[in-house]
């Protein structure tokens, strides 16, 4: 090995311009090699980029519309979140109740808050209100579709029709209703 390496040492010696050609050759190969690698990766990332952007015109073109329908979204929350019952506000809760008979002109004759269930890993907790209405049959139906499409969200779990106290024509309601509300 000692020969070779003698014999390249004086073949560098005799042909010092040909020999440094051959270096800096070797050199720019290297540099080349490492530059076309880099170039296949960037040309990689430039198509990568280029997909997504494809990709997201759609959205881009239709953002308005998504910006609207986030705006509408954002609203519902607000509205859901402004016409929730707090369990101790009982004041409130049964108001909101006694606006709806003033509204259906049905009359309340009994309304009672009972205890809440709590339930675990939920934000909100279900207000469960046990209510008798009486007045005659558009009058409580009033009553029913003003509960059913005012503002709180409510569920009816239970309910029961009878004949009112005596008059002719009156009806009775008993009906277990849930609000929701607050933790």
């Amino acid at each position: 090995m000692n020969i070779y390496f003698r014999r390249l040492w004086s073949l560098i010696r005799n042909y010092p311009v040909v020999s440094s050609c051959v270096g800096l050759l070797l050199l720019l190969v290297g540099a080349n090699f490492h530059l076309f690698n880099q170039r296949l990766a960037l040309a990689r990332q430039h198509e990568d980029a280029r997909r997504y952007g494809e990709a997201s015109l759609p959205a881009l073109a239709s953002r308005t519309r998504l910006t609207a329908q986030v705006a509408v979204a954002q609203e519902a929350v607000e509205l859901i979140d402004r016409n929730l019952v707090t369990e101790s506000d009982l004041a409130e809760n049964l108001g909101y109740f006694y606006k709806l008979e003033t509204a259906s002109r049905a009359r309340l004759v009994q309304i009672d808050q009972l205890n809440a269930q709590i339930v675990q890993d939920n934000p909100f907790k279900a207000m469960p209100f046990a209510l008798r209405v009486s007045g005659s049959y558009p009058q409580v139906i009033a009553f029913v579709r003003a509960l059913e499409t005012g503002p709180r969200l409510a569920r009816i779990r239970t309910y029961s029709f009878a004949r009112g106290d005596g008059k002719a024509g009156t009806l009775a309601v008993d009906l277990n209703v849930e609000l929701l509300g607050n933790k």
